[in-house]
């Protein structure tokens, strides 16, 4: 047996670890009952001091409690924190090698004994100095069992500590939350009910806790429902129809009802299922939708009425509009209900057959539909000998084309259907301002949406991870209920960004960072950012670059632009296909092309593409995942960079988009 068995005073090893176990275990923090616990291990075992530390790497060690204090000095410290480092870079965790020192002129050692890291940390170290360099192994074994108990207690205090944190943010985001946010439980009792839920039914959270949701919210005409569709999902777990977003009425205080869109989310957590509710008032949303309706049907009463013959069809051809007079001027004699939702162009094949020349006529439609360039004044004969003026003019909303408008005029009474032309032309001109202020009603709702949507996603995705965290409590079926929430608010997610992030590039709320960008350097870095997930879907990505100058570009926005194109080429490529980057220099100006052999683009919906929300038919047939916002935002960056966007693409051959910018020298 060493010295330090032939020196115990204080009973034995076992004595020591249960007064331990008792005196650490009965503390929350495990600290303060450390200074009593290294006391008795000094007693017990004949030490000269105790130290009770946490290792930091290359500084001192960070002392917990030390007996008796002041016992152990900096430079001691600062050599039992550079062995503690060596050894745990030597073997991960346990006890150490001991530490030879000189005590009062006479040889000594220092035993250091680790608990095992977590997360890469040692949460508690032992130092037991003693005059013996022989310690024997109930002494080694009882040192690294006190370290585990305190790290384990230790461990313990940081978990509590992260819970509380966590629960104060879950109850900040509920409580700061802009829509409404409510649940209860399997009994329909309410248990959550922030301010905006307050605000949307009228009644205090002090009210409605503990009370059911059916008699607070709920119209007594669907309460049968609801009560039925929480005892099914209890016992069968079918959420039935209350999945994704969908609009309820919702009673208010006041005795009214309003209409609300809700998104439900059934989770269960230990056992114990809970409903929550995420509910927004559509009530203003719904009226503005009545008189949008209004104001439509007041439109297409005034076509109908209009003494020109009048067709108007919507950017895909299909005829939305036709008044009585079109069709009497050209022989339509069914009733003019069935012509809607048909194509403008079988319509117009139709109309040809009352022209002196059938042929002129149809290939000067064709032309004007390709130009889609304002036409007036236009004459054509008809066969019976009238003489037909007509316009067209193409509807065009902040540059994008909704549609196109004809005009026809029998020109028997030319006076007066000049007058009539002339009302129209500004009834036209008023429309067309409405369109236009209906689609920045429709952006600045779009904008609105995107920006109220974030808070609760971000609210959803923080609760499914909180709710993760505790997933013992979690069944499998509950586990993978909750990883289906995170990917598609995760997906949800990134389009309101892109919703945001195009509005604020156009309004010119996000300006360039400027800095010399070297444009080889930034296509290869693109190439290797991407080149892991493509390899995933079996796509090689290779990239070519030429030497040039450096531009003054944003190197962050460039690179969103390179990867939206990228991403593009890999989803559009099937397995085994190779997509191509490459960046050049022909002495004006630099020109990157990312070139895929995948699906391609029908050519006549190409120039479409970087329009908002446009995406090529085929994309959509094979039902690819994809916004129609990516090459928006591809287009306004570069543009923005005194640059401009191409495509070029071949049908079921691939494709390649083009970004140029300019060069140093070259006119912005």
């Amino acid at each position: 047996m060493g010295a330090a068995t032939s020196k115990r005073r204080g009973g034995s090893a076992a004595a020591v670890l249960d007064f331990a176990v008792a005196q650490i275990l009965g503390d929350d923090t495990a600290l303060g009952a450390l200074p009593a616990v290294l006391a008795r291990m000094v007693e017990a075992f004949g030490l000269r001091a105790a130290l009770a530390f946490q290792p930091s790497g290359a500084q001192d060690p960070a002392v917990l409690a030390v007996h008796p204090p002041g016992a152990v000095d900096q430079a001691l410290l600062a050599r039992i924190g550079v062995v503690t480092a060596a050894g745990a870079r030597a073997r991960g965790e346990g006890a150490e090698s001991p530490l030879v020192v000189t005590l009062d002129e006479q040889p000594g050692s220092v035993l250091l004994a680790r608990s095992v890291p977590v997360g890469g940390q040692c949460l508690c170290a032992l130092a037991l100095v003693g005059e013996t360099t022989d310690w024997d192994a109930e002494v080694r074994s009882t040192a690294h069992a006190v370290a585990a108990i305190v790290a384990t207690q230790i461990r313990h205090a940081n978990d509590m500590t992260a819970l509380a944190e966590r629960q104060a943010l879950t109850r900040a985001l509920i409580t700061g939350a802009p829509i409404a946010v409510l649940a209860m439980d399997a009994d329909g009792l309410l248990i959550e009910f922030n301010p905006a839920a307050e605000r949307l039914s009228g009644y205090r959270r002090d009210e409605v806790l503990g009370q059911p949701l059916s008699e607070i919210l709920v119209p007594e005409r669907d309460r049968p429902r609801i009560l039925e569709h929480i005892s099914t999902y209890v016992a069968t777990g079918n959420p039935e129809e209350f999945t994704g977003q969908i609009r309820v009425p919702t009673l208010h205080a006041d005795g009214t009802e309003r209409v609300a869109e809700l998104t439900p989310v059934q989770i269960t957590i230990g056992g114990r299922t809970i409903f929550t509710g995420f509910l927004r008032d559509l009530t203003e949303i719904e009226r503005s939708h009545a008189e949008l309706a209004d104001q439509t049907e007041r439109l297409n009463c005034l076509i109908a009425s209009a003494i020109p013959g009048v067709l108007i069809t919507d950017e895909r051809g299909t005829v939305t509009n036709v008044s009585q007079s079109f069709g009497t001027m050209f022989g339509l004699d069914e009733p003019l209900a069935g012509t809607q939702g048909t194509q403008g162009a079988s319509v117009l094949r139709r109309v040809a057959r009352e022209f002196a020349d059938p042929v002129r006529f149809a290939r000067r439609a064709v032309a004007v539909l390709r130009a889609r360039q304002p036409i007036t004044g236009e004459q054509l004969t008809c066969a019976d000998g009238r003489t037909v003026e007509w316009d067209y003019w193409p509807v065009l909303v902040d540059g994008r084309h909704r549609g196109d408008i004809w005009l026809a005029w029998d020109m028997s009474d030319r006076k007066a259907l000049e007058r009539q032309r002339i009302e129209v032309q500004r009834r036209l001109a008023e429309q067309n301002q409405r369109l236009r202020k209906l689609d920045e009603a429709r952006n600045q709702f779009l904008a609105i949406v995107s920006h109220e949507l974030r808070t609760p996603l971000t609210s959803i995705v923080s609760f499914s991870e909180l709710i993760k965290g505790e997933a013992d409590g979690l069944t499998p079926e509950g586990v993978k209920f909750l990883d289906i929430i995170e990917r598609n608010a995760d997906r949800l997610h990134r389009l309101v960004g892109d919703l945001l992030m195009l509005d604020r590039l156009e309004a010119g709320a996000l300006p360039l960072d400027l800095a010399p960008v070297s444009v080889a350097d930034l296509a290869a870095e693109a190439v290797r950012s991407a080149a892991a997930a493509a390899a995933k879907q079996g796509i090689a990505i290779e990239v070519s670059t030429g030497e040039g100058p450096l531009v003054a570009a944003d190197h962050r926005r460039l690179m969103q632009v390179l990867d939206n194109l990228i991403a593009n080429a890999v989803k559009f490529s099937h397995r085994n296909q190779r997509v191509l980057v490459t960046a050049g220099y022909d002495g004006r100006q630099w020109r990157i092309d990312v070139t895929d052999t995948g699906i391609g683009i029908p050519p006549e919906e190409a120039g479409q593409l970087f329009n908002r929300f446009v995406r090529a038919s085929n994309a959509r047939t094979a039902g690819l995942p994809g916004t129609g916002l990516g090459l928006s935002i591809v287009k306004v960056l570069t543009e923005m960079h005194g640059g401009h966007v191409g495509v070029d693409s071949t049908l079921g051959r691939g494709s390649t988009f083009s970004v140029c910018l300019p060069g140093p020298e070259a006119p912005q």
